[in-house]
């Protein structure tokens, strides 16, 4: 997060005001749309309280969405945070009740259609937040590979990218009313295609 240090004291309240409204309305009308002005009357404050706080509109916007990490849009709220070390029924779970919740889709929904006009902020929140989930998956598809869960030879990466795709095509439907049980039965359907066999018990 790029802040400006001016020397006056920060008030923590006018920090969580300014993400809360950034925040939302990243979600209500997309980046372009989420202007300092914009944030800073949602969140009751001066535009110059902002630009002490954060450089730029990207600025801002990114550490809204390191925010949101801490807010009821994302799985980290009050779970754990490190997918690493989970088995693949666990992660499917665990996914399903992420992309479960409307204000998270619509939320990555705005950042992969950011990708054009605010490449910068999509290029922070891959490097920051996605890819290191992605590694995450990688490791605990390996995991299972090794265990024999997966047919001899089955390529870790190719599965990761089947799930990395269903999980784009949820975000993408938009749909208002989705639930854990229906995504988590799509990605176990498309892991069995791919010859994943449950362990027993």
């Amino acid at each position: 997060m790029a802040g400006v240090d001016r020397g006056r004291p920060r008030d923590p309240g006018n920090d969580a005001s300014i993400l809360d409204a950034a925040l939302d309305l990243l979600i209500e009308r997309g980046a372009g749309g989420a202007s300092i002005e914009a944030i800073a009357k949602r969140a009751g404050v001066a535009k110059l309280t902002v630009y002490r706080r954060w450089q730029s509109k990207e600025d801002l916007l990114m550490a809204a969405l390191e925010y949101a990490r801490s807010a009821d849009v994302d799985v980290d709220a009050g779970t754990d945070t490190d997918a690493t070390g989970r088995s693949i029924d666990e992660l499917v779970e665990f996914i399903a009740e992420l992309l479960s919740r409307p204000r998270f889709r619509a939320l990555m929904a705005r950042v992969i259609g950011a990708s054009v006009d605010y490449p910068k902020l999509v290029k922070a929140y891959t490097e920051r937040y996605l890819q290191p989930r992605l590694t995450a998956l990688a490791d605990t598809v390996r995991q299972a590979v090794d265990a024999g869960l997966f047919p001899p030879g089955t390529d870790p990466v190719a599965i990761q990218d089947v799930l990395s795709s269903a999980i784009g095509f949820v975000l993408l439907r938009g749909e208002d009313e989705v639930t854990a049980e229906q995504i988590a039965h799509r990605l176990r359907t498309l892991l069995r295609q791919m010859g994943y066999r449950a362990p027993a018990g």
